[in-house]
């Protein structure tokens, strides 16, 4: 298998057409195969489990960090981008979002920079940071009650807050 490079993070597309899309795809595809490569192997994860966490790295990626959150590398990933993505963009966006699916994301994007971070391409103060902000389960679980319960003014203040827009 190929080996990794700095250049495989970086955003290369330059609108969000499905050629620049698949461009983009090309480029990046690697990480996500030694991804799963390293759950499946190292971690001993089932090749399921493995595929499906891969999967939601990717998609973490390619549909929102490198479309909403307009981030022109993976390494400048932070706790507040994680907290946007699935303390609000997430929310917002899937029709039926659900706390079971926000667990498997922040284990996935967990696992996600915990391999970045092996691969000694992010130091272990940016892995603390983003594990913290994935452990922080509740904050999460709270995020996706009160979208549902805010009102009026009470709606607006959540939608602001970790807005993506």
């Amino acid at each position: 298998m190929k080996k990794i490079k700095s250049e495989h993070f970086e955003c290369i597309k330059e609108d969000n057409s499905e050629e620049e899309y698949e461009k983009q795809w090309k480029r990046s595809q690697i990480i996500f195969d030694c991804f799963y490569e390293y759950l499946n192997k190292n971690k001993g994860l089932k090749e399921s489990t493995a595929g499906k966490r891969a999967e939601m790295a990717a998609y973490f990626v390619m549909d929102y960090l490198f479309v909403y959150d307009d981030a022109l590398n993976i390494l400048g990933v932070s706790g507040d981008t994680i907290r946007t993505f699935l303390g609000n963009w997430y929310i917002r966006k899937f029709l039926n979002p659900r706390k079971s699916e926000m667990k498997d994301f922040l284990r996935a994007i967990s696992d996600f920079f915990t391999f970045i971070r092996n691969e000694g391409f992010i130091t272990d103060e940016d892995l603390k940071e983003i594990k913290d902000v994935c452990k922080d389960f509740a904050w999460f679980e709270m995020r996706l009650g009160t979208y549902f319960a805010a009102e009026g003014d009470e709606f607006y203040e959540w939608v602001e807050e970790y807005n993506y827009d």
